[in-house]
């Protein structure tokens, strides 16, 4: 390699194993799975494409790991199994005593999506980290670019093109953009990720190409405005940065507060906590009518009812911890969400390397978000999916990192 691509693509910094193929059908799971939100094609047609992309990966993953002449290896980890697995059976006892829909394309889907997600992916990407990050960031270069074609396409003309273009980020008129979802949230999500991955990408490799990467992606991010994501991302910042140097991660905490400081200036703080959290019909009063409904059947919950119904809100509660004890109830919820504590808890225990820091940091960033939004480990929307893959790559840490 010259000296000129070294400064324009950068130069790896770990030796590659396994073919290019493998990271590319983990970034294909989670491209498909963009297509459940996305305002250009019905969600059923998404769930049906993401189920298929799920199964089809999966199917090769084993056949890789069994039949076919590669090095390709599959970890399971028991205990997280059996967390997961005592939370699907109590989904299973759900449906014999109170039969519902919904509960029953959890329980048929949820196999396939977290064996997809937790236990194939990571083994496709492990060997080939590097070329993984580099099309995660790829994409979401690509959904920024949307998203910035959309408002200028918006910003041309004096009619409403797109439902989630064209509102206030940060107090400035206009510039919001949802880019190829129905949500700023999603949108918000999706790049939060996204930008983590530049992160790395660039810090790992260098050159002018992935600079240039992660200044459109962390653009992109801005203009999604997604509040929960925000929060996310600025833990996740400071653990991706001090992966590659505990001093980095000291300036990290400093961008961190310089973001907060003018969050609060700007008075983005004050209108979030007045109208989101604790404004008419806001979060917080969700949770609390959420968490006095469990009281009243703390042992199965409410079943996959209506869940804004049954709490008395026009909404449900916006909090991907409550939402699994309220429908499930105490027990089964109680092992799901111990799941997601022992995949972090083995991720954070692993030998502390830049890898490390990827991994974890943006689970962190994650399992924050979740705490404003609602959505399931075992789904197949992009939250769902690659809230799989990273606590899939958490319990891949300990032999990999």
């Amino acid at each position: 390699m010259t000296n000129l691509q070294r400064l324009f693509w950068g130069e790896s910094s770990a030796t590659p194993s396994g073919p290019l193929s493998w990271p590319l059908l983990a970034v294909l799971a989670i491209v498909s799975s963009l297509t459940v939100t996305t305002i250009f094609l019905p969600r059923e047609l998404g769930y049906v494409l993401t189920a298929g992309t799920l199964a089809l990966v999966s199917v090769y993953g084993v056949l890789a790991a069994t039949v076919l002449d590669t090095d390709l290896s599959l970890r399971i980890d028991a205990p997280f199994v059996v967390l997961l697995g005592g939370y699907w059976l109590g989904l299973v006892a759900h449906f014999y005593y109170a039969p519902h829909t919904e509960l029953l394309e959890y329980i048929v889907v949820t196999p396939l999506a977290v064996g997809a997600t937790v236990v194939v992916l990571p083994a496709l990407i492990d060997g080939r980290r590097q070329a993984f990050t580099m099309a995660l960031t790829l994409v979401a270069v690509a959904l920024a670019v949307i998203g910035f074609v959309m408002l200028w396409q918006e910003l041309q003309t004096s009619e409403e093109l797109y439902e989630r273009v064209g509102g206030s980020v940060m107090g400035i008129e206009g510039v919001s953009t949802g880019s190829i979802f129905h949500s700023t949230n999603t949108h918000g999500f999706a790049m939060m990720v996204g930008s983590l991955a530049a992160l790395y990408t660039y810090l790992s490799r260098r050159g002018a190409v992935w600079l240039g990467a992660l200044a459109i992606c962390l653009l992109g991010f801005l203009s999604a405005e997604g509040d929960a994501a925000f929060v996310g991302f600025t833990a996740g910042l400071v653990l991706v940065l001090s992966g590659f140097d505990r001093r980095f991660g000291f300036l990290g905490i400093g961008l961190a507060v310089l973001g907060v400081y003018l969050a609060i200036r700007l008075g983005h703080v004050g209108e979030v906590m007045e109208t989101t959290l604790l404004g008419s019909g806001n979060r917080v009063d969700r949770w609390v009518a959420s968490l006095e409904r469990l009281a009243q059947d703390p042992l199965l919950g409410i079943g996959f009812a209506d869940t804004a119904e049954e709490i008395g809100e026009s909404r449900g509660p916006h909090n991907s911890y409550i939402y699994p004890l309220l429908n499930v109830g105490l027990i089964a919820g109680g092992l799901y969400l111990g799941a997601l504590v022992y995949a972090l808890g083995k991720g954070i225990r692993t030998r502390w390397t830049p890898w490390t820091g990827f991994v974890v940091g943006t689970a962190v960033s994650i399992l924050l978000y979740m705490v404003f939004e609602s959505h399931f480990l075992g789904g197949l929307s992009v939250s769902s999916v690659l809230l799989g893959l990273f606590l899939g790559l958490l319990l891949y840490l300990p032999d990999g990192a």
